[in-house]
């Protein structure tokens, strides 16, 4: 009897063990395949890699918060007054509100995606989207300081610290943030925050807010994304990233991505489109005036690594005023017509192109 129990207690032992590592074993190995994923991310690498779409779930990826959110919207008293200022002093975000409003306040609810999302509240496409129609989404922002307080806010979307790369395949690269100064209202220092750039990008603001600092960025291409979510039909994307639009939506493989909506700020005309065409296709109010020719590159963060981080200040300002809407980029309009696109609403800078064939365009596209 005895010898028995012995044997059943060691067989137990034994068969525990043997559990525990190959349990081990797995978690070893997927440490060693992460590792490896994140030294190829550094680039190239192809963008629907089943090890690179694992580095970004594990690592770079953050669930939706299951709970209820935390705004500043919420909120009373001077400081949230003076954060929700934007709701009704910024024309642009107005504009693109009351666009959303119209375009989905009678659709389903639907996925969408905004690079650029700064806190995850202020000036935010989506947060309509999402706290008043049901939807969800991702929300992707490089700045490691607004995207600490974009966790905080507890939306109900996926969430990342990466970047889009402004390439067919995933990189690090060098990030460019602001401060302001501390003496700044909270809406300033959003706004100071809210003009980063990659390095290399011919951006809006050219640097010209705030105090500058550089930190090393891991970025992956938009379909990476969204094949790491597991959705590839999107109803709405919010693209405002300072200057890298034209290289992320260049580097698209169309075929393989569905979006109903796009708002896109393209505010530099630079020579990317152009270069695709030898003449612009001429719409009505669209300008055909020449576009300056600009040589841009990315910089790796190899440059970063071999030269000190400096920072230098620059004074807050806001550009002369313009005529709003003026200033389209008539190769841009012809890129994303020839993708299927019909430009909804242009102002200042901001597009909002609808998919021809899509239900939205059925209801909203003039005739």
């Amino acid at each position: 009897m005895v010898v028995a129990v012995v044997a059943t207690v060691v067989t137990a032992m034994w068969l525990w063990l043997t559990v525990r590592e190959r349990r081990d074993g797995k978690q070893e190995e997927k440490e060693r395949t992460l590792e490896e994923a994140t030294l190829r991310a550094l680039g190239p690498m192809k963008a629907s890699d089943p090890h690179l779409l694992r580095l970004l779930q594990e690592r770079y990826l953050e669930p939706p918060f299951p709970g209820p959110p935390d705004l500043m919207l919420d909120r009373t008293g001077p400081e949230a007054e003076r954060y929700n200022i934007y709701r009704t002093r910024f024309s642009s975000w107005m504009r693109t509100n009351r666009i959303i409003k119209t375009l989905f306040s009678s659709a389903p609810p639907g996925f969408f995606v905004e690079a650029g999302a700064l806190d995850g509240e202020f000036i935010s496409n989506t947060l309509h989207l999402e706290r008043e129609l049901g939807w969800t989404g991702l929300l992707v922002e490089a700045d490691t300081t607004l995207y600490s307080a974009l966790a905080g806010k507890r939306r109900r979307a996926w969430s990342s610290r990466g970047c889009l790369s402004p390439t067919a395949y995933p990189q690090e690269l060098i990030f460019h943030g602001y401060f302001a100064d501390a003496s700044a209202s909270v809406d300033t220092h959003l706004l100071v925050r809210s003009t980063g750039n990659l390095e290399g990008v011919q951006a809006p603001a050219a640097g010209q807010m705030g105090t500058q600092h550089r930190q090393v960025v891991q970025c992956f291409p938009l379909l990476s994304f969204l094949l790491a979510v597991n959705t590839t039909a999107l109803q709405y994307v919010s693209l405002d990233v300072e200057g890298a639009e034209a290289d992320i939506l260049i580097n698209l493989p169309w075929e393989e991505v569905d979006v109903a909506v796009w708002t896109i700020e393209h505010k530099v005309n630079t020579d990317k489109f152009k270069n695709i065409y030898e003449q612009p296709l001429l719409t009505s109010g669209t300008e055909t005036s020449e576009v300056e020719v600009l040589n841009t590159s990315f910089k790796t963060t190899s440059s970063l690594r071999s030269a000190p981080v400096k920072a230098v200040t620059k004074v807050v300002y806001y550009a002369a005023q313009r005529d709003p809407s003026q200033g389209k980029d008539p190769y841009f309009i012809r890129f994303m017509q020839e993708r299927g696109y019909v430009l909804y609403d242009y102002w200042d800078g901001d597009y909002t192109f609808i998919k021809r064939n899509s239900s939205i365009c059925q209801r909203h596209c003039p005739a």
